[in-house]
């Protein structure tokens, strides 16, 4: 390996004529993670720079810096037959690191996983990686799958700073890889991909633990997001005391229209640009926030789009602004209340199909809603859903208790005009694929639906309603449940 030093840069390099490409390469021209590509010798290569920040920086810095480290690891996996880009450098600042290795041309495995149709092979080339990992007890730190590069259905591992290499291999390193790599796309994997997963690894029992890590993951995940929530951020910006998401544009200098709604919790009004919900509790209005927030990490755009938050002040109530829905749909009770009656059973079909599609997707996510009226689900007239009241929205396990009570709610606050079969067909739909006794959810649903009131908003006002002298037209035999 050759040394050499470049505008305060201590190189070191497997070919020292790589040296002439790095001559415009400063410490200081790098934020906190750059990226470079070039030519040499016919090859494509990139640098990439990791910015060594605060006290831990300045130590690791002295020790082993994150370019160092990600260059030996790449050699080290490379002898192991492990793919990864070939390293060929690494440079060291006072305040920087960097490391030159191979350009691939590929795709990360999620973006792969998205866009290839025969799956099969990226999940069997997936689970064979993790055996090898295990088997040399590696343990990469940060596994999740656009660390990981497809090229000609090869797999290649990357950004290896975090990896290390153990003396002995326990089950937390083990499911550490498998939770790290499958968290992305665990939810929108079928049954039968993941079966192919856990026999392509060899070991079926490791999945129900997979699967707790993996929900284990996601809480702690949510739980640092909605920490960081009032934090400027990559998704966040303050301007004063107001937080904004970022890429929003000119968004609240609108003129006042007119107040939808005033209780004693919230008030929403109309702006010419948008809608403001204030909350009289800040606790409802922190709630409201840190789910956006993480929605937002989420990439999920299942709520109207929020423009920022403006905090309470001794003078008035917190709002957060958002996007005006009037004129693209309405609520699913008043659409069902309108609409219902004149749709065959093509279109009743293709309408459940949606929304419960909608709700799995969620659902599947360990996302649910602590107040699922139908007037909370707002039906949008290009096709699609979003869900209403953030304050509701939270982040936790599905389980049949919590199912039951979201499935009752939205069950008694629809017209009883909805057919028994279609609200079968809604609930066979959303729970299948859970772990669940469905047969015992479904008649916990009927029971206790059959015990409360129907209340909605219909298109002539709010509606009273009851199911008791249609028992028979609306509920499927216990037998439906099974399937």
């Amino acid at each position: 390996m050759k040394h050499i030093n470049i505008n305060k840069i201590d190189w070191f390099l497997d070919d020292y004529d790589m040296a002439e490409s790095l001559r415009d390469i400063k410490a200081s021209d790098t934020g906190r993670r750059g990226y470079r590509t070039f030519s040499f010798k016919g090859r494509q290569f990139f640098l990439k720079s990791f910015k060594e920040k605060g006290l831990s920086g300045f130590v690791r810095g002295r020790i082993l810096p994150r370019g160092k480290k990600e260059y030996h690891m790449g050699k080290r996996l490379r002898s192991l037959s492990i793919l990864t880009p070939e390293p060929i450098g690494y440079g060291i600042a006072k305040a920087n690191s960097f490391v030159i290795q191979e350009l691939i041309d590929g795709k990360s495995l999620l973006d792969a996983f998205g866009s290839e149709k025969n799956r099969e092979i990226l999940i069997k080339g997936l689970a064979r990686l993790l055996v090898r990992l295990k088997m040399h007890k590696i343990r990469h730190n940060d596994l999740h799958i656009e660390n990981i590069i497809v090229h000609r259905d090869d797999l290649y591992v990357i950004d290896l700073h975090k990896m290390t290499i153990k003396k002995t291999f326990s089950v937390e390193d083990e499911l550490s890889n498998i939770s790290h790599s499958l968290a992305m796309v665990y939810e929108e994997m079928t049954e039968a991909e993941k079966g192919i997963f856990f026999k392509e690894y060899g070991e079926k029992d490791i999945r129900e633990k997979t699967e707790a890590a993996i929900r284990a993951m996601r809480t702690s995940w949510v739980e640092n997001k909605k920490a960081r929530a009032f934090d400027e951020t990559s998704i966040i910006e303050k301007k004063g005391s107001t937080l904004y998401m970022k890429g929003i544009g000119v968004i609240g200098d609108g003129a006042y229209v007119e107040t939808i709604k005033s209780d004693k919790k919230t008030e929403i009004l109309r702006y010419t640009n948008h809608i403001r919900k204030l909350y009289r509790s800040k606790r409802r209005l922190k709630r409201a926030w840190q789910a956006c927030v993480v929605l937002a990490y989420m990439g999920l755009s299942i709520t109207p789009r929020v423009y920022f938050l403006n905090p309470p002040s001794f003078f008035s109530w917190g709002f957060i602004a958002m996007e005006d829905l009037k004129g693209r749909g309405e609520e699913l009770d008043r659409f069902l209340d309108r609409h219902y009656p004149k749709m065959d059973s093509h279109e009743r079909g293709a309408f459940i199909d949606s929304l419960a599609n909608f709700f799995k997707g969620f659902l599947r996510m360990d996302i649910i809603h602590m107040d699922l009226k139908g007037c909370n689900i707002f039906v949008i007239k290009e096709n699609g859903f979003l869900l209403l009241d953030l304050e509701d929205i939270a982040f936790k396990e599905i389980n049949s208790d919590v199912l039951a009570k979201m499935l009752i709610q939205l069950n008694t606050t629809i017209p009883v005009m909805v057919r028994y079969t279609d609200r079968m067909r809604f609930f066979l739909k959303v729970t299948d694929g859970l772990n669940i006794d469905r047969r015992l959810l479904a008649r916990m649903i009927a029971r206790r639906s059959l015990e409360i009131e129907v209340v909605y908003e219909g298109v002539g006002g709010l509606k009273r309603e009851g199911f008791m002298p249609m028992v028979n037209r609306y509920w499927l035999p216990e037998k439906a449940a099974r399937r």
